[in-house]
């Protein structure tokens, strides 16, 4: 909450009607009439905080900056996650299709050869080790 709202005037307000406010609230909130109100008691403090900075002309402009960047690195997170939210929206539009780049190139990236073997090859992965003659084989073809 800004002291702005605790005061209860805009941001244009002139000096008096922040006075005005702040003695209208400092009336309904002073000690003596809330009496031991633990809430209302924390309430007139944030008024009197509020009227110190925004009651001095030199505060107020220290404040205003405060507050403006404050509202832009908000604006700016705010951009920030509605960009991811967008890009997370566009890699999931067709998942059956796979990524650009898994579309461009036939094969999701990572998985090597695995992507271009058949689902129903009859060759099937050899387990355990390799003898030293096929793996020599295999790069240099056979005999």
């Amino acid at each position: 909450m800004t002291y702005y709202e605790i005061l209860g005037v805009s941001k244009e307000a002139t000096e008096k009607e922040i006075k005005s406010a702040y003695r209208k609230l400092a009336k309904q909130y002073h000690p003596d009439v809330v009496k031991e109100d633990p809430e209302k008691t924390n309430r007139m403090y944030q008024i009197q905080e509020a009227y110190e900075v925004l009651g001095e002309e030199e505060k107020r402009k220290q404040y205003d900056e405060s507050l403006l960047k404050q509202e832009r690195k908000n604006n700016f997170q705010k951009n920030q996650k509605g960009n991811r939210k967008k890009q997370e929206q566009t890699r999931g539009m067709d998942l059956n299709k796979g990524t650009a780049f898994e579309q461009f190139f036939g094969f999701q990236a990572g998985k090597g050869m695995e992507t271009y073997q058949q689902k129903g090859s009859e060759k099937k992965k050899q387990t355990g080790p390799i003898s030293p003659e096929d793996l020599f084989a295999s790069f240099f073809g056979k005999k």
